[in-house]
């Protein structure tokens, strides 16, 4: 393959790459310009533990598994394939590689010198949350060794402004972590001094738990009665540094930090709306930095100047700064995504404080609400918590995923994020417009009572040049039953899959109109007619990704629950001999689907299996007996379930 042709073979290739998913595409052909071609025999090794870390590999053709070595045995970690990377974690932590990896079948690698991908990391910022997501994902899953996993996270918050309440969503951040992990959290307060306030979040004074944390300072550099300690009920703790003490913490910063990761989790910066030494000490030396907001148009040059101060101190990395808003002030505020538009933000940012009571009264919100936002849906992503739930595809069948939605709602299960394809695109939407399963029920199988109101409801027929159905009944369906939601709109984060028939390559749906994305995803072939949608013609996400997994472990998700209604554990349904149309669509459905599925599991928590067989494609009347095989297959691991979240 000539130099030209492997590069236009990299571009098309980088596109399907998730890492690279979210960059636009004239942006692509740039970054491909950058990569280096590599042919590597099977059993070759690419690099060993130890080594210089000095590029990161994309895999073109072929597959390379990683070993770690402890004691003298190697350890399997995990075997990569087409469209995986790695390599990247050495060059952003800048150490050694701490694993083999290993050529097991003949392998097309594309690389990226370190200094090309810094520059990769500093433009794209999609990249870096990307990265930070997939980072997070191994670390619980085991992916990198113990040491790093045990490794404590520095965070700095921030805000544009001193009326925003951060006060508030800090402390309820902090409750949120401390309640719902085993984490140890401290947070490190420089401005806030009034015993009375620390009072209102329900803090007590409590005596220094621990002396040794001074250790590293110089004896010259504080007094005892520099700091004040409060204690929450939760478990988290606050340290406060008294006023005047602040520029002689800057130079030993590193020093308190250095003995604070031996006895905490998570350490938070309170840096208020200032900026001076401390705060971009603080900011240079955490790994991560929350900024809280105010959207007004007003504001918004001010939030930008801000915001690109905050950047240039915290430097490159992986999502170094993530930015969150606060509705307290002004009362109409920029568009979310305008603002991520407008501040070249690498996602829609997320408003961490809404107007309430408790915000507008400086009091922590210990409640646990669902559908979860705010300062616990933050919490949640720090402390590693995050359950997401792919929702497969099985036409009528999918009516069980209500089942198994309704065991977890009975339950407690708080679900942070939801991936849907085909059925499961339809019943995931529902149910995160609203975060009910009475809503969703009521809106979906309780219309759909008997074959004749199912077929007035879904069924019109076409002429079957492109399909069975037109699909327009089913679009309407969904509208109505999420009020014509967009996906901004929707209480709980969900991502459709669809596939393009034209370029034979899957599409996900997490913008714009949510009804006309899950049209788009059930477009199962043969049955309904190909949906055109956004220049492309749409068929069912479920002929690529049936259950979409792979979409939540992109997203961030840190435990995931699959459900799939194509039982590869099951026996072969009886076939009559003679065969009509809808037999034949409905095994057509479960071949397609049933080899697709293979994969899913091993990136699964936990899977979940309905017995479903013996119900067709069509049987959407029969909504109450597939959900009722949702619930049973539900509550068979639903103690598993528990001991996930738990």
């Amino acid at each position: 393959m000539s130099a030209a042709d492997q590069h236009i073979d990299l571009e098309y290739f980088l596109k399907k790459v998730p890492l690279f998913s979210s960059i636009p595409d004239s942006q692509i052909s740039e970054i491909a310009s950058c990569f280096h071609f590599l042919e590597v025999k099977k059993d070759s090794i690419v690099f060993r533990q130890g080594d210089l870390s000095d590029s990161m590999y994309i895999i073109r053709t072929g597959a390379v598994s990683i070993y770690s070595e402890k004691n003298q045995a190697q350890s399997f970690q995990a075997e990569l394939r087409r469209g995986d990377f790695f390599g990247e974690m050495a060059l952003l932590s800048d150490l050694p590689r701490n694993a083999d990896a290993k050529v097991t079948l003949d392998a097309t690698l594309f690389y990226l010198k370190k200094e090309d991908f810094e520059t990769l990391l500093s433009k794209n910022k999609h990249i870096g949350l990307f990265l930070s997501r997939l980072y997070a994902r191994r670390l619980s899953s085991g992916y990198e060794n113990k040491a790093i996993r045990e490794k404590s996270t520095f965070y700095t918050i921030s805000a544009t402004d001193p009326d925003l309440g951060l006060s508030h969503f800090l402390y309820s951040m902090s409750y949120h972590i401390s309640t719902e992990s085993n984490k140890k959290v401290l947070v490190v307060e420089p401005h806030l001094e009034l015993e009375s306030i620390m009072q209102k979040f329900g803090l007590g004074i409590i005596p220094c738990p621990d002396e040794r944390l001074f250790d590293l300072l110089p004896e010259d550099t504080y007094k005892t009665g520099d700091f004040k300690w409060f204690h929450h009920p939760a478990g988290f703790r606050v340290l406060q540094v008294n006023t005047g003490f602040n520029e002689k913490l800057v130079p030993v910063l590193p020093l308190l930090m250095e003995s604070f990761k031996y006895r905490y989790d998570i350490v938070v910066f309170s840096l208020s709306h200032h900026f001076g030494n401390l705060e971009q000490q603080a900011v240079r030396l955490c790994d991560k930095n929350l900024f809280l907001i105010n959207n007004t148009k007003t504001a918004l040059q001010d939030v930008k100047h801000k915001l690109n101060r905050l950047e240039e101190k915290a430097g490159l990395g992986l999502d170094r700064v993530r930015v969150g808003v606060s509705h307290l002030c002004g009362s109409h505020g920029i568009a979310r995504e305008q603002l991520k538009k407008d501040l070249n933000l690498s996602e829609t940012p997320q408003i961490w404080v809404d107007r309430s009571d408790k915000a507008l009264n400086d009091q922590i919100d210990t409640q646990k609400r669902f559908p979860i936002k705010g300062a616990r849906a933050v919490a949640r992503e720090i402390a590693g918590v995050r359950i997401g739930l792919a929702l497969g595809a099985g036409a009528a069948r999918g009516w069980s995923h209500i089942g198994v939605l309704k065991v977890l709602e009975d339950q407690g299960i708080h679900i942070d994020m939801i991936a849907g394809t085909s059925m499961g695109a339809l019943v995931g939407a529902i149910f995160a417009a609203h975060g009910s399963v009475d809503h969703l029920r009521k809106n979906t199988i309780d219309l759909l009572l008997t074959r004749a109101q199912a077929r007035k409801q879904i069924f019109d027929y076409t002429l079957p040049f492109r399909g069975l159905l037109r699909g327009k009944k089913a679009m309407n369906l969904v509208a109505n039953a999420i009020d014509h939601a967009d996906f901004m709109d929707l209480l709980i984060p969900t991502f459709l899959v669809g596939v393009d028939i034209i370029k034979g390559e899957e599409v996900l749906f997490e913008t714009g109109d949510v009804a006309k994305a899950v049209r788009s995803s059930l477009s199962l072939p043969a049955v309904f007619a190909p949906f055109k949608y956004r220049g492309r013609w749409m068929v069912d996400g479920g002929l690529l990704n049936p259950v979409p997994v792979n979409i939540l472990e992109q997203k961030g998700a840190d435990k995931v629950i699959a459900v799939c209604v194509e039982n590869h554990r099951s026996t072969p349904e009886q076939i009559s001999k003679s065969l009509g149309i809808m037999g034949v669509i409905s095994r057509t459905i479960s071949i397609v689907h049933g080899r697709a599925t293979s994969g899913f599991a091993q990136k699964s928590d936990i899977v979940i299996y309905p017995d479903v067989q013996g119900f067709a494609w069509d049987d959407f009347h029969k909504g109450e007996l597939l959900m009722q095989r949702g619930i049973t297959a539900c509550e068979q691991v639903i103690e598993e379930i528990k001991t996930l979240v738990q």
